[in-house]
C-alpha cells in the first residue's frame, strides 16, 4: 500500500511539472530569439577576464567566459533582461535594461575592476540555481581552485578542513557537529560531483579516492539540513564538487608530489623512512562539438603507521557538449582500484604507530565504477528540463587476521528536475528521483534497496531585497528484510540582501538519512567483538535552523550564523542486552547540536597579504545521558595567512579536547594544534611547491581513541598547466 501511495505522490508531481513546464514551455513561443554576445575584460588593463559567470536573473540562462573573454547567450525571447557578471578577483558587474531585439545579436562589453579581496563567487547547489555566495538563504562557502593550489592539498579532504563550519573527523567529514566518527558508514553528509552523489550503495560512504582535483573549479559546502532538496543523507550538509568546464583549446595538466614522513625517533620502526608520491596526468581537446577531458593517476604511500600503505589506480573521462549546444549534456566515467592496509588501533601508548602482532598484514581491496550524465531534454530562456541518470559500483574484500569478508553493490539512479521561471519575479523546481540498489555481502546476504521521491521548491522575490524560498520532498526507502519507510521533509528559508554590503538569512528545515544496508544487516566478528543485525533499524531525522548574515567591506568579508540541530533516532553501535562484546546498530539517540559558525577574510597590500579565520563553537548533548555527543570538539579554529598572493603562508588548526568518546573513556585526551608552512614558486610556467605539515611535531590522536596523528612530513610538488 505504501508503495502505491509514493508511486502515485510521484507521478502526480511529475504531471504536475509536465503541466506547469507545458504553461511555460508555450510561454516561449514568442518571435525569433535575440543572442547576447559578450567581452569581459579588465578595466585596469583592458586584458580578457576568462571564467567570468555570466547570469540572467528570472532565466535558466548562465554563461561563463572563455580564455579570450567572450561569452555567449542564445535563445533569449526579445525583451529587456537583467545581466549580472561575476568573477573571482573582481567586484560584480550589473547591467539592467539591456534589450534584445528578435533575431539580432546584442554586443555587450564588461569591464570588471579588480576587487581589494578574493570574494567567494556564485553558489549552484544550496537552491539548484546559481546565486552570489552571501546573497541566498543558506550558509556556503566556495573553495575555489585557487585555494587547493596555496593550501597544496594532495586530495580534497586536506583542504576541507579550512572551509568554515567542517571538520574532519580521522578521515571522515563533519559539518557543525552532526556526524562525530561513524567509522566510515552512514556519511551524513551528501557528497556530489557535478551534481551526481558519490556515495558507496552499501555503506553510504564518502568515495574520496573517486573525487578529482587537478580541474576542480569550485567546491561548494552547503551547511545545515538540505534533505528537502537532495533527500537522505543531506542531514548535516551538502558538498558539491564542480569541475571546470572544457576549453575549446587543447590542455594538458600534469601534477606530481612526493613526500617523506618524518617519525620521531622514539617512534621509529624498522625499515627506511616511511614515503609518499603521486602523478596525475589530464588532458583536454575539442572533437567537433564534444569536448574530451581524460585523466590517470597513481598515487601510492608507506603510511607512517604499520599496516598504512596505500596504493590507488584512477582514470577518469569527462564528455561535455559546447556551449551553444540546443540540448547541452554531459557524460563521466571515473575507475579507481584501491589497496590498503588496515590500522585499527595501536600497540601501544609508548609504540603508537604499530599495530598488535596478531594484526600485521591486515588490508583490503577496494574497487570503485562511476558513471552517469545529464541530459537538458528542455533547455529553453525560461525553462529547464533535464534527466540526470548514473550507476556506480563499489566491491570490497578483506584480508585481515580475523576475516575474509567482501561485499559489494551496484546503484543505479534517474533524476528528472523540471526548472522554469513563470515570472523574472519567481522560480519553479520541481522533480522525481528512483534509486535501485542492489547489494550482496558475505556478513549481510544479498538485498534490494528501493528509493524514491518527489519534490518541489518554489523561490519568490517579493521586492529587489527580500527573496524567500519554500520547498518539500516525500522521501520513500525500503529494503528486503527491513521495514518501509515514507517521510516528509519540508524546507522554508528567506533573504534579504538590500543594495550595499550587507545581507541576512534564516532557514529552517528537516532532516533525514535512511540506514545503510551495512548498518542494518551486517553480521560479522571482528577484533573480538560481534556484531548481530537490526532488522527494526530507521531512518534518523533532525530539525536544524539558523539565522546569519555576511557583510563585503571592501578588503573585508565577514559571514556567520548561529544554529541549532534537534536530533531523532541517530543510528549508532549499542551493546546487546545479556551479551558480552556484542553490538548492534540501533536508533539509540536524540541529541541537541547548536552552536557558531563565522568566518572572516583580509586582504592587504594589494592582495599580497591576506588572511582568513574561521571558527566553530558546538554545544552538544545527548538527551537520553546528558553527556555531550561523541567525538565532537567544542572549539574549532582554522586559519591561513596567504603572503605573495599564496605562493607562501601558514595554515593554522586549533582543535579542544573531545569531550567524550566511547571506547577507551579513561586514555588521556588533550587539545590538537598543528602548524603547517609552505613556499611556492614559478618556473617557466610551473608552479613548484614545498609544504611541511605539522612543522613543530605535535603529537595528538587523530579524533578516534589511540590512533594517533599525523608526524611532521615534507611535501615537494610541482604542477603545469593548472
Amino acid at each position: 500500500m505504501i508503495r502505491l501511495r509514493v508511486a502515485s505522490a510521484a507521478l502526480l508531481a511529475l504531471a504536475a511539472a509536465w503541466t506547469l513546464g507545458a504553461g511555460a514551455l508555450a510561454a516561449q513561443n514568442t518571435p525569433a530569439a535575440g543572442f547576447i554576445h559578450g567581452l569581459v575584460v579588465d578595466s585596469t588593463t583592458d586584458s580578457a577576464v576568462a571564467g567570468a559567470h555570466v547570469l540572467l536573473p528570472g532565466t535558466q540562462l548562465t554563461a561563463a567566459s572563455d580564455e579570450q573573454g567572450e561569452f555567449e547567450i542564445a535563445g533569449l525571447p526579445p525583451g529587456r533582461y537583467v545581466v549580472r557578471i561575476m568573477a573571482i578577483g573582481y567586484a560584480p558587474v550589473v547591467r539592467r535594461d539591456v534589450l534584445v531585439s528578435a533575431g539580432a545579436t546584442l554586443e555587450l562589453r564588461v569591464a570588471m575592476a579588480r576587487a581589494p579581496l578574493e570574494l567567494p563567487g556564485i553558489d549552484v547547489t544550496a537552491t539548484g540555481s546559481a546565486q552570489q555566495v552571501g546573497k541566498e538563504a543558506a550558509s556556503v562557502a566556495v573553495l575555489q581552485a585557487s585555494d587547493l593550489r596555496h593550501l597544496d592539498a594532495v586530495g580534497l579532504q586536506d583542504a576541507l578542513p579550512y572551509v568554515s563550519g567542517v571538520d574532519m573527523n580521522h578521515g571522515e567529514m563533519d559539518i557543525r557537529g552532526a556526524s562525530g566518527v561513524s567509522e566510515g558508514i552512514g556519511s551524513r553528509v551528501l557528497m556530489l560531483l557535478d551534481g551526481h552523489p558519490v556515495l558507496t550503495g552499501d555503506g553510504g560512504e564518502i568515495d574520496w579516492e573517486e573525487l578529482p582535483i587537478m580541474d576542480v573549479e569550485r567546491v561548494e559546502v552547503v551547511k545545515g539540513s538540505q534533505s528537502a532538496l537532495y533527500g537522505s543523507s543531506a542531514m548535516g550538509g551538502v558538498v558539491n564538487v564542480i569541475t571546470s568546464p572544457i576549453d575549446p583549446r587543447p590542455e594538458t595538466a600534469v601534477r606530481l608530489h612526493y613526500g617523506l614522513y618524518d617519525l620521531p625517533s622514539a617512534f621509529q620502526f624498522g625499515g627506511p623512512r616511511p614515503d609518499y608520491w603521486g602523478l596525475d596526468v589530464q588532458h583536454s581537446l575539442v572533437a567537433g562539438p564534444v569536448g574530451i577531458r581524460l585523466a590517470l593517476g597513481r598515487e601510492a604511500s608507506d603510511g607512517y603507521e604499520q599496516d598504512g600503505e596505500y596504493s590507488r589506480y584512477l582514470g577518469r573521462l569527462k564528455l561535455e557538449s559546447m556551449p551553444g549546444s540546443a540540448h547541452p549534456w554531459d557524460a563521466y566515467a571515473i575507475w579507481a582500484t584501491i589497496r590498503e592496509g588496515q590500522f585499527d588501533s595501536w600497540l601501544s601508548d609508548s609504540e603508537p604507530y604499530q599495530v598488535p602482532a596478531v594484526a600485521l598484514g591486515d588490508w583490503n581491496r577496494v574497487s570503485h565504477l562511476l558513471a552517469g550524465g545529464s541530459y537538458a531534454a528542455v533547455a529553453g530562456s525560461h525553462a529547464l528540463l533535464k534527466l540526470e541518470p548514473s550507476v556506480s559500483y563499489v566491491g570490497v574484500r578483506d584480508h585481515m587476521h580475523d576475516s575474509h569478508n567482501w561485499h559489494q553493490a551496484v546503484r543505479s539512479e534517474l533524476n528528472t528536475t523540471l526548472a522554469f521561471n513563470p515570472g523574472s519575479a519567481h522560480a519553479v523546481t520541481v522533480g522525481v528521483d528512483a534509486v535501485g540498489t542492489g547489494v550482496n555481502s558475505s556478513y549481510y546476504g544479498a538485498k534490494w534497496v528501493t528509493d524514491a521521491a518527489t519534490y518541489g521548491q518554489e523561490e519568490l522575490r517579493l521586492d529587489p531585497a527580500l527573496r524567500v524560498t519554500a520547498g518539500v520532498r516525500l522521501d520513500y526507502h525500503h529494503v528486503d528484510g527491513g521495514r518501509a519507510e515514507t517521510t516528509l521533509n519540508p524546507k522554508l528559508s528567506a533573504s534579504f540582501a538590500p543594495a550595499g554590503p550587507f545581507a541576512l538569512r534564516a532557514s529552517i528545515g528537516r532532516g533525514y538519512r535512511a540506514p545503510s544496508v551495512i548498518e542494518q544487516f551486517v553480521s560479522t566478528t571482528q577484533q573480538g567483538a560481534r556484531v548481530l543485525p537490526d532488522s527494526a533499524l530507521h531512518g534518523e531525522s533532525a530539525w536544524s535552523g539558523e539565522v546569519g548574515g555576511s557583510a563585503s567591506l571592501g578588503a573585508v568579508w565577514l559571514d556567520g550564523a548561529v544554529f541549532e540541530s534537534w536530533y531523532r533516532g541517530l543510528i549508532g553501535p549499542a551493546g546487546v542486552p545479556g551479551q558480552l562484546l556484542t553490538f548492534s546498530f540501533q536508533n539509540v539517540q536524540r541529541a541537541q547540536v547548536r552552536g557558531l559558525d563565522a568566518t572572516a577574510k583580509v586582504a592587504l597590500a594589494g592582495r599580497r597579504l591576506a588572511l582568513s579565520c574561521n571558527y566553530l563553537y558546538l554545544d552538544t548533548r545527548d538527551d537520553s545521558t546528558g553527556l555531550p555527543l561523541p567525538y565532537r570538539s567544542r572549539n574549532t579554529v582554522t586559519g591561513s595567512l596567504d603572503l605573495l598572493g599564496g605562493l607562501a603562508g601558514v595554515d593554522v588548526q586549533y582543535r579542544s579536547r573531545i569531550e567524550e568518546v566511547l571506547e577507551y573513556p579513561l586514555d588521556p585526551r588533550g587539545d590538537i594544534t598543528t602548524v603547517d608552512l609552505r613556499l611556492g614558486a614559478r618556473v617557466r610556467g610551473v608552479l613548484v611547491t614545498a609544504k611541511v605539515s605539522n612543522l613543530f611535531q605535535a603529537r595528538y590522536v587523530d579524533i578516534l581513541e589511540r590512533n594517533e596523528g599525523a608526524p611532521r612530513s615534507v611535501l615537494v610538488s610541482a604542477q603545469a598547466g593548472m
